[in-house]
């Protein structure tokens, strides 16, 4: 996995991004990337994967690693807006 691609890649969305007030990224090994965020619906750890498929498997996480949900075998287009919605997003935002 390119960790530091993949950062470059949430980066990229810029003020969407900065709303979840990412921190903390760590690359897991060349394997994955952790990061903390303190969003609307979601504060705690994200966990990014890439599977056997070549899509992203996906673990929101509380600070201390229990796990409050998994999305599985998400595309690299989908990765930001299915982050976003479960992290951030909610209706009276404009998309």
């Amino acid at each position: 996995m390119d960790v530091k691609g993949l950062v470059g890649f949430l980066y990229a969305h810029q003020s969407k991004f900065w709303s979840w007030g990412p921190h903390n990224f760590v690359d897991i090994k060349g394997r994955g990337l952790r990061f903390n965020v303190q969003g609307h619906h979601h504060t705690g750890h994200v966990y990014l994967f890439v599977n056997g498929a070549d899509l992203f498997d996906i673990y929101l996480t509380s600070s201390h690693g229990t796990i409050k949900e998994t999305i599985n075998d998400v595309y690299l287009d989908d990765l930001f807006d299915t982050l976003d919605k479960k992290i951030e997003w909610i209706d009276i935002y404009e998309d």
